[in-house]
């Protein structure tokens, strides 16, 4: 557990305000700063060396999303130690300004004893509600650290820890807001048709043949962890899984018209 002290923050805002994040809240004062490094969603990656600010602009990243689309989302971010924090992603569906409505709210898992550059995340897929607004939203992702005797509080407004006994009080993290812009595919649309995979099951190579081209390929355990990685430009990639251990993944594909995931199983 990390040293806690129990203190009133005073706030200072007034001659400090600014439009950013307005409409949406700002970030309660007290806050010790541990950063977000990377997140990234839909493909888009973004990156931070921002230590200082607690709320981390980077509205001016757009990622483009479709109703029903199932997209990942996968944070990084420095721990300060041998300890866990909480990561949570809030997304305005219904464009309402407010960030924690019901079915907006989406517990990504818990980054452990992290620098934030050494390749440990957190992996957690993402539909976009077929009835979300269209047009462009706010996202935002919060890290906080947490305890079994502090418990980081769920408030996109807040980085904040539930310390038992106490109340709860300014906790140790970071937030940070980038835009997603939710519009209909129509047909760009990925043709699993189209899409063949052998062998199933494989051993050492996975053969993938698609009408267009291929330009990235992801690999995920069954937690939500990448295991591997690769930029294509090609229809029909031979792939090596020789290295991973026996069991099923998840592998994605992304092309120009769209992205596409499915379950292989490694003996």
């Amino acid at each position: 557990m990390k040293k806690i002290t129990l203190a009133i923050a005073l706030l200072t805002l007034g001659a400090q305000a600014q439009d950013f994040p307005s409409p949406y809240c700002e970030m309660a004062a007290g806050t010790t700063v541990e950063e977000i490094t990377s997140v990234s969603f839909a493909e888009t990656t973004i990156t931070n060396a921002n230590a200082t600010s607690v709320l981390i602009d980077k509205l001016s990243t757009t990622v483009n999303v479709a109703p029903n689309g199932t997209y990942a989302i996968t944070v990084e971010g420095n721990t300060a130690g041998a300890f866990d924090n909480n990561i949570v992603a809030f997304i305005d569906w219904n464009q309402n300004d407010v960030l924690d409505d019901a079915n907006e709210i989406y517990p990504i898992g818990t980054i452990s004893n992290s620098t934030g550059s050494d390749g440990a995340s957190v992996t957690m897929d993402i539909t976009v509600p077929a009835d979300a607004v269209l047009g462009s939203t706010r996202i935002r992702v919060t890290k906080t650290y947490t305890d079994d005797e502090s418990i980081a509080e769920v408030n996109p407004c807040a980085i904040e820890m539930n310390v038992g006994g106490y109340g709860v009080y300014p906790g140790f993290g970071q937030a940070l807001d980038f835009t997603l812009n939710i519009a209909t595919l129509g047909t760009n649309s990925f043709e699993t048709k189209a899409l063949s995979v052998f062998p199933v099951p494989t051993q050492s190579v996975l053969n993938i043949a698609y009408t267009s081209e291929i330009n990235a390929v992801k690999i995920y355990n069954l937690l939500g962890q990448e295991v591997h990685a690769e930029n294509t430009a090609t229809a029909k990639l031979q792939l090596d899984v020789s290295l991973l251990s026996a069991g099923a993944y998840i592998v994605k594909l992304v092309t120009a018209r769209g992205q596409h995931q499915f379950r292989m199983l490694k003996q």
